[in-house]
């Protein structure tokens, strides 16, 4: 007969009715996954460790970039960096702790669920060995506990049938109309049904005596039993206890000296903070302190005059030096250098001055080109390297007549083209124009 047959009701919840083991056998399950539920604590915490780091640091990030582009200054600004800092230092902690819990904690939690339970197709060893040494236990007191049950049943069973037959035969004594046969008969299946009620009393009895003389023995099987869960529970809430400490250990940042570290140097970085420093800056950058050119007379220079009319040209010294407002020069500088000695260039044209005063030539019409002495002597004047005059102001050299020379930077120079126009025109003869012989172009 088996231990859990129907026969056998269970008649409260203790551990000893039968199958009641169950639960005990069922916490060694639990226990895996209460390591189980461990770990995703453990990692939840961790992620919520590292968004909170990540947070910090980009609140950091942000008021950072705020004080680089903001109107605070001075020691202020340093203590606003000091709060900034400590965010940062203080993400970096929890990172690490971060990082601590799945390294440490979570890591050897599962080391733990490794060695303790090994997983078979449907169920852990361990629970299975649990189950099969208390079913082991329970079986020869649970068949006494169905003969008791059974032996109670028929006990009873006899009991009713007894009164039930007591009372007939009771009131067939008061009835007149039941023959002595009959009342007769009654009264036998009394007799018999009283020997039922003795003879499954004695039976009941010997059941019920049978399982008590088997309790010990009963109670020291399920014990032992009990008492290795017990061990295996015990060594899983003293895994936690240790596990627990140890994440403890990770969350506790009042043992940290770098935690401690940031926030003394926080209250030394506010305690910087000097009013009259800051104030002291500001007046030296951008107060009364600052230093002023202040304006003086300044004789006038023809040399260098402000540009007003040409205002195209924006030019400017961003250190202070010397600007080119004006160029002036004369007119021997267009056709000779500064030197005393005469050139090539100045002979040429003293020997065109000499030429105006020479009689007049007939020209002749044969000749293919007109040399025109006054181009001539522009142009090699101008081509000459004597003519490249430069002039260095403020470190800078000007080029007069070449590529870089801007005529817009001499303000008069109109008025000097003007002049040297009239000049050319006085020095260069007028040309007349030849007579026609009408034979020569006959004989032509």
């Amino acid at each position: 007969m088996s231990v859990n047959d129907d026969a056998v009701m269970s008649g409260s919840d203790s551990f000893w009715e039968v199958g009641k083991y169950m639960r005990t056998v069922k916490r060694c399950d639990n226990g895996y996954q209460l390591c189980n539920h461990l770990k995703r604590l453990i990692e939840e915490r961790s992620e919520i460790e590292k968004k909170y780091s990540a947070v910090l640091s980009e609140w950091a990030k942000k008021w950072n970039n705020f004080l680089d582009k903001g109107p605070e200054y001075g020691t202020t600004q340093g203590a606003w960096r000091g709060l900034l800092t400590e965010a940062d230092h203080v993400a970096d902690l929890h990172t690490n702790m971060a990082e601590k819990m799945m390294f440490e904690v979570h890591g050897s939690i599962k080391v733990w669920q490794k060695e303790n339970y090994h997983k078979s197709m449907m169920h852990f060893k361990e629970t299975k060995e649990f189950e099969d040494n208390f079913r082991k236990a329970q079986k020869p007191w649970g068949k006494r506990l169905s003969k008791v049950m059974v032996a109670k049943k028929e006990y009873h069973s006899a009991c009713r049938t007894e009164k039930s037959t007591a009372n007939q035969e009771n009131n067939a004594r008061g009835d007149t109309t039941v023959s002595q046969d009959q009342l007769k008969k009654l009264q036998d299946k009394l007799r018999k049904c009283q020997q039922e009620v003795e003879a499954t009393r004695e039976k009941y009895n010997a059941a019920v005596n049978d399982l008590n003389g088997y309790n010990a023995k009963y109670i020291e099987d399920m014990t032992e039993v009990y008492s290795r869960c017990q061990d295996f529970e015990q060594k899983r809430i003293d895994f936690f206890k240790k596990t627990l400490f140890q994440l403890h250990s990770c969350l506790d940042l009042s043992v940290e000296s770098r935690y401690s570290q940031i926030y003394t140097s926080l209250h030394a970085t506010i305690g910087n903070m000097d009013p009259n420093k800051d104030l002291k800056w500001w007046s030296t950058n951008h107060g009364v302190d600052m230093a002023m050119h202040w304006p003086t007379f300044e004789e006038y220079s023809p040399e260098l005059q402000q540009i007003s009319k040409r205002g195209k040209s924006n030019l400017s010294s961003a250190d202070g030096g010397i600007m080119i407002t004006g160029i002036r020069h004369s007119r021997e500088d267009s056709y000779g250098s500064y030197s005393n000695e005469p050139t090539s260039n100045q002979q040429q044209q003293q020997q065109q001055q000499q030429q105006q005063y020479q009689p007049y030539q007939q020209p002749n019409y044969n000749t293919q080109t007109s040399n025109n002495s006054y181009g001539a002597a522009s142009n090699s004047a101008v081509d000459s390297p004597q003519t490249q005059k430069r002039l260095s102001l403020g470190g800078e050299e000007v080029d007069k007549t070449g590529a870089g020379y801007c005529k817009t930077l001499n303000p008069f120079g109109d008025e000097e083209e003007e002049e040297e126009d009239d000049s050319l025109r006085k020095t260069v003869p007028e040309r007349r124009s030849p007579k026609k012989d009408p034979t020569r172009f006959a004989s032509a």
